[in-house]
């Protein structure tokens, strides 16, 4: 197995006199996709950049990697050659968290994949998709499930959990049982208001009770890793290690996190509830939302369209 940890590059920037030729300005900016190692054994890898975040297991029994999201579309490629620096098995398995093009754009670009693996929502989703239609349609997943889904066996298994609507009608957890991870997607994009895609099934209504049922449910997990928030601080395994890498000393997503997520969503569902039975509009209800002060460090700055998503929900008492 190759050992480089760290895969990144930058866009092409000319410095000096401020100019460039037509020939520098038509050079597009190389695609990087950042890998980290999140376990001790270096077989589970947390890829960045290019959308949003993935993670990788490399399955050395069955001699394949197990890939969760390719990222927005093109960039399928900076995904193969950050795994390439880690490991010289191929993609065979892909799961898809959800429909959107940011976790499963470049679907297409990993041809000899095996199988998809998918909630069945995400699959009808995606069909509706142009993205994949053609000759494309060969990426849509080859396997959905209902509401729980298993596959490999030990140290490597992987359970997926479906709990309802929210961002998406399909949205599904990744857990690693045996690793204590889980990866949640978009149920927990970063510290900030729930998003919600009521075109694909999305339900402000229904989401603090999908993750509500989540919380409940899933046990033995210590670390979450969400679907857009910045690398998170990783284990100086052995490649890390002979690779003279550092360990960036960053912030570390946990299971309590998750559940304070969960409780924030449920206030923020109530408040513009509360909004919408005393006659405020949109724009009044997302300038006037009333939350508790212990909310006050997470990002508002995309209230307006959540607020939207919920009223139209319940019907807006401004229209």
């Amino acid at each position: 197995m190759k050992k480089f940890i760290w895969v990144t590059a930058s866009a092409l920037v000319v410095a000096g006199s401020g100019h460039t030729d037509a020939t520098e300005k038509q050079q597009p900016a190389l695609k990087t996709v950042r890998i980290d190692t999140l376990s001790v054994r270096d077989t589970l890898y947390h890829l960045s950049g290019g959308g949003g975040n993935s993670l990788a297991l490399i399955d050395e029994i069955n001699g394949g990697v197990v890939l969760i999201d390719t990222k927005l579309p093109d960039w399928g490629g900076a995904v193969i050659d950050a795994l390439e620096s880690v490991t010289d098995l191929p993609v065979t398995t892909i799961i898809n968290t959800h429909a959107h093009a940011s976790h499963a754009g470049s679907n297409p670009e990993f041809s000899g994949t095996k199988q998809i693996i998918s909630h069945e929502n995400t699959r009808a989703n995606m069909t509706r998709m142009d993205h994949y239609r053609g000759r494309n349609a060969a990426s849509l997943p080859t396997t959905t499930f209902v509401d729980r889904f298993s596959l490999l066996d030990d140290l490597d298994r992987i359970d997926l959990y479906y709990f309802g609507p929210a961002h998406t009608d399909g949205d599904i957890i990744v857990v690693f049982p045996a690793k204590g991870v889980a990866y949640v997607g978009d149920l927990f994009p970063s510290k900030s208001v729930p998003v919600i895609d009521t075109a694909n099934g999305g339900s402000g209504l229904s989401f603090p009770d999908t993750l509500a049922k989540a919380v409940a449910e899933i046990e033995g997990v210590t670390r979450v890793i969400t679907g857009h928030a910045p690398p998170p601080m990783t284990y100086a395994g052995r490649g890390q290690r002979e690779a003279g890498y550092s360990t960036r000393r960053g912030g570390r997503t946990t299971w309590d996190d998750f559940r304070e997520y969960a409780e924030f969503t449920l206030d923020f569902v109530e408040a513009v509830k509360v909004a919408s039975l005393t006659g405020k509009n949109i724009d009044e209800a997302t300038a006037n939302l009333t939350l508790p002060e212990r909310w006050a460090a997470y990002d508002m700055e995309s209230a307006r369209a959540s607020v939207e998503a919920i009223y139209s929900e319940l019907g807006d008492p401004s229209r």
